[in-house]
């Protein structure tokens, strides 16, 4: 399967390069309103409820899929099945985000309009450590692509610290970003990390794990993530059972807006 030839942002935030309003509209808009207030009224003084919050609503046409149990596309079955070589190996280290705590709780100690599973009489609370962490206000950008083990080392501290990446593909021969990596870092090395938040770049994925526990983190990195030559030995095997997916480039066109993936790394 071919990686995809343009930048992907994972999850769980506004849009990416979504139109902002310029500062000068904003203060024309401004400007506009104190007009209409400054105004004389001549009409009796009257008082209006306030707008209702604007609510979703599906697109037109919209059809609600049919509920269907959960199961793998045809054809994929030994895609997955060698995707999950991962997970004895790695042992799940990017499933978990930091200081990740479970515990049963009464279903009426949960929201009744937030999620939670269901265990028997109980719902699960999840708790974790991120809301007390730094979150970095652009997202960081990534330079890496699918099979390399050090690349996967620094998606899996990504997952763990629940950060907004633009992870930008450079797969062999790709012509789009890899190239872009050499005039910025001076060679074609990966994982690459530029942080736009504190004007930091750097290569090896020991340093980017540190610099990211370190900054968007509480300063601890998982043990998964610390053991050396066999983190990068096991994250090695990992990727033997996708044999070379995502390494080489193909023919692709760029999309004018990146991608964007919730996902997280096993």
């Amino acid at each position: 399967m071919a990686p995809p030839a343009a930048p992907t942002a994972p999850h769980h935030r506004t849009p990416l390069f979504l139109p902002r309003r310029a500062a000068a509209t904003a203060r024309a808009a401004r400007a506009a309103s104190l007009a209409v207030r400054a105004q004389p009224n001549t009409a009796a003084a009257s008082t209006s409820a306030p707008e209702p919050p604007e609510k979703f609503k599906p697109p037109p046409g919209f059809k609600v899929p049919e509920p269907k149990r959960f199961e793998i596309k045809s054809g994929q079955q030994s895609s997955v099945l060698g995707a999950l070589l991962a997970i004895p190996l790695r042992l799940g280290t990017g499933v978990f985000v930091l200081g990740y705590s479970p515990s049963l709780v009464s279903p009426s100690e949960i929201p009744s309009d937030q999620y939670a599973l269901e265990f028997g009489a109980w719902k699960v609370k999840e708790e974790s450590k991120i809301g007390q962490c730094k979150r970095p206000e652009k997202p960081i950008e990534i330079y890496e692509f699918e099979g390399c083990p050090f690349c996967r080392k620094v998606r899996e501290m990504v997952s763990v610290l629940d950060l907004d990446v633009l992870f930008y593909p450079c797969p062999r021969k790709g012509p789009t970003f890899r190239p872009k990596v050499l005039e910025m870092g001076g060679k074609k090395q990966f994982p690459y990390m530029v942080d736009p938040n504190t004007g930091v770049a750097m290569y090896e994925s020991d340093d980017i794990i540190k610099y990211l526990a370190d900054t968007y983190g509480d300063g601890s990195v998982p043990i998964m993530l610390s053991l050396g030559l066999l983190t990068a030995i096991t994250a090695g095997l990992a990727t033997l059972g996708r044999i070379g997916k995502g390494n080489s480039y193909t023919a692709s066109r760029i999309p004018p807006q990146p991608i964007e993936i919730w996902a997280f790394e096993v």
